[in-house]
């Protein structure tokens, strides 16, 4: 019997293991999308005791907890309703971590068992099994740690090897923070995500538009006026480092349009009018075009996420508010939709560069098959449901059936939590086993310099390079 989370912790064969511990173990992390605060990274405060490191900003273990029926003033009702943590008690936190705990015990072949307690190895080197009976002393050690300053925020991505990450930010953001950060040791990017441009329709949408035209101080007669007010917003962004955009596309997004049809549904929207789902459909394709046209002119990357169906329990969404694990899979079909707009941006922009990544896992080989239609278009990592080890092993797969693997640009995060960077760790040695095994079963020859430098690349150089 193998033992738990041992240093050849799902690494199978010899050449598996060479190639992790001689040319991934050590690389660098550049972590491309995640929804890290910059404000948190720059403050530098202590997380607090274990439940707030673990618990405050993670939705995959509220997910876990809630399905194990926890009840929710453990979850989430430590919450305020715009997401901010209340001020909170060491009883209830510590019954906040003894409830997570308890759930952990359920999870056999969760990846939430391998992620905490990878977390704490890495962080605390802890390396025994949590559980009910050694969770008091876990807690003390952990949270003796936890008010040192090196396990601040800034202190954990160091001692992780992040050198660069990309936040997620809106384009009125006034990137406070990234400016502070901008001579730090670390380099913290900003991201442009246009969500509320694209959600013509939506409640919010006419206000947002009429505070985009403010802060570019001048005034939109059409939708060209608003593009090119976001052109210079793009031009901050990248002023202060950003070298990435990112679009969550969740339903339809694309009907054939003309200009003079898309500057009505504008108009229309702006002032609060209803709009059918053609409308929105045809809105949508049209901007994200011409979104992705400007990307390619400033130098920046575009991350297409399409597939999450968000806010399924209405009665948690108005109690505790967004982004607590309510989210799932959704299934449309939007392979043709896909391809006008990638057909439109790279043939007006052939240097265009484009990340896609999907939620529901049928959609793998649709995506995959897409992206290897453009140039500098790449099938992005396992995402959100299904950064597990079957779904890297089968996005890995995939992605060498379709496009060279060597040309990955690896693995993110896509999280909140300042503890989730052992998910990169997760992902390499993953890599690493599905590479050595192909070798161990005769399906590649055993090369391990050009092997070891195919890892490092996907590892760091590729992203590196891939972002410019």
């Amino acid at each position: 019997m193998k033992a738990f989370l041992d240093e050849n912790f799902l690494l199978q064969s010899e050449p598996a293991q060479i190639l992790y511990h001689k040319y991934a173990e050590n690389q660098p992390i550049f972590d491309f999308h995640n929804h890290l605060s910059p404000q948190e990274i720059f403050q530098n405060k202590p997380l607090g005791n274990l439940a707030n490191a673990w618990l405050d900003h993670d939705h995959y273990k509220w997910r876990a907890m809630r399905a194990a029926g926890v009840d929710e003033k453990l979850i989430t009702g430590h919450l305020n309703p715009d997401g901010s943590v209340k001020e909170t008690t060491a009883e209830n936190d510590y019954k906040r971590y003894l409830a997570f705990v308890e759930t952990l015990q359920l999870c056999v072949g969760n990846p939430l068992y391998h992620w905490s307690h990878l977390e704490l190895k890495r962080y605390f080197g802890i390396d025994k099994p949590v559980t009910p009976d050694n969770a008091r002393k876990i807690w003390d050690e952990c949270n003796e740690l936890l008010s040192e300053v090196k396990f601040a925020p800034q202190g954990l991505l160091k001692k992780m090897n992040v050198k660069e990450l990309c936040t997620t930010d809106d384009p009125l953001d006034s990137l406070e923070w990234h400016k502070k950060l901008a001579k730090g040791e670390i380099k913290v990017r900003p991201s442009f995500r246009p969500d509320m441009v694209l959600a013509a329709g939506s409640t919010g949408f006419a206000d947002y538009i009429s505070k985009l035209q403010e802060t570019d101080g001048t005034r939109f007669r059409s939708i060209d006026d608003m593009l090119e007010a976001l052109g210079r917003r793009m031009d901050f962004f990248k002023q202060n480092g950003c070298v990435v955009s990112d679009h969550s596309l969740e339903n339809d997004f694309y009907l054939p349009t003309n200009w003079n049809d898309v500057n009505y549904i504008f108009e229309k929207a702006w002032i609060g009018k209803k709009l059918s789902r053609e409308e929105i459909a045809k809105y949508k394709g049209w901007v994200l075009i011409q979104l992705g046209k400007l990307y390619a002119q400033k130098g920046f990357v575009m991350q297409i996420h399409i597939g999450a169906l968000r806010d399924n329990n209405t009665a948690m969404l108005e109690a505790t508010g967004k982004n607590i694990g309510e989210d799932s899979l959704n299934d449309f079909n939007f392979a043709p939709q896909l391809s006008a707009v990638l057909n439109a941006v790279y043939s007006a922009s052939p240097d265009a560069r484009t990340i896609l990544y999907n939620l529901n896992p049928k959609d793998n080989e649709a995506l995959a098959t897409m992206a290897a239609n453009f140039r500098n278009c790449q099938f992005g990592p396992a995402w959100w449901f299904n950064d597990h080890k079957d779904g890297i092993e089968e996005q890995l797969r995939v992605y060498s059936r379709t496009a060279p693997l060597g040309c990955f640009v690896g693995m993110l995060t896509d999280s909140r939590s300042f503890l989730s960077y052992p998910r990169h760790e997760y992902f390499r040695r993953i890599l690493c086993n599905y590479v050595g095994n192909l070798v161990e079963q005769g399906e590649f020859p055993w090369d391990e310099e050009q092997l070891g430098a195919l890892i490092k690349k996907i590892c760091w150089d590729n992203a590196v390079e891939f972002f410019k």
